[in-house]
């Protein structure tokens, strides 16, 4: 899927070694020419821009999301504080009506707890408030007009919130799709990259350990990446001598 991470290391490794094995790239990019398509090495580095500002884009997506939480929390308080104020005068109001109680005012009806639910009881709570009959018998118990109003407009507060956190939320999730996709392609890129080095330079000769090194042959992806490592050849040990 593309929203699924094939990286199974931080993030800041990718971009730091990355840029190292980008650089290595452009610097000896005549001699990986035959082994990389054209303009491979820059793909890569527009991958890393990408990758580097996707990274910000979706952290600040987590922090607007936590924001809005808190403030969805607030809303959420005050809706609850008028329905219980309003189910207390109910109580008083409707003394003995128990069917009015529980299906107009919601008495005793406190599950499911999410939001949506929660905001549904307030609306049939807030409707029975409304009706003129309702109205007056509550103003007799002390909920008057005022409060109704301001129950009314603490519930459009935190459904117009709710709204709000679903749309973020939903934003948050396609921007770490999208930061995960491009991860993953500059990943291959720099795999692909380092291929082609461990092939130009193998790891036989000494005199490759340097340029190797540049390439971070021997130390990305890190332990516990998810990539082998290229693959070497040694020289088999000669027998010991049985003597004879």
């Amino acid at each position: 899927m593309p929203d699924t991470s094939n990286i199974h290391f931080p993030l800041a490794v990718l971009l730091r070694d990355g840029e190292a094995i980008i650089d290595a790239a452009d610097k000896y990019a005549a001699d990986l020419a035959a082994r990389l398509p054209a303009g491979y090495a820059a793909e890569a580095r527009t991958l890393l821009g990408k990758v580097t500002t996707g990274d910000a884009a979706q952290k600040g997506g987590v922090a607007t999301v936590g924001t809005l939480t808190q403030d969805q929390n607030a809303k959420l308080q005050v809706v609850q504080d008028k329905l219980t104020g309003v189910r207390d005068t109910a109580k008083r109001a409707f003394k003995g009506s128990d069917v009015k109680l529980r299906e107009e005012f919601q008495v005793g009806v406190n599950k499911p707890s999410d939001m949506a639910s929660v905001l549904q009881r307030a609306r049939i709570v807030i409707a029975a408030s409304q009706k003129a009959d309702n109205a007056t018998a509550l103003a007799a118990k002390g909920w008057v007009a005022a409060d109704t109003t301001g129950f009314a407009a603490a519930i459009q507060a935190l459904d117009s919130t709710d709204a709000t956190q679903e749309t973020a939320k939903a934003g948050k999730k396609g921007t770490t799709a999208d930061r995960n996709q491009q991860a993953n392609d500059l990943y291959e890129h720099l795999l692909t990259i380092q291929n082609a080095a461990n092939l130009q330079w193998p790891v036989r000769d000494n005199a490759n350990i340097a340029v190797r090194a540049k390439f971070h042959l021997d130390t990305f992806p890190p332990h516990g990446g998810n990539k082998k490592k290229p693959v070497t050849t040694t020289t088999p040990a000669t027998p010991p001598s049985t003597g004879k």
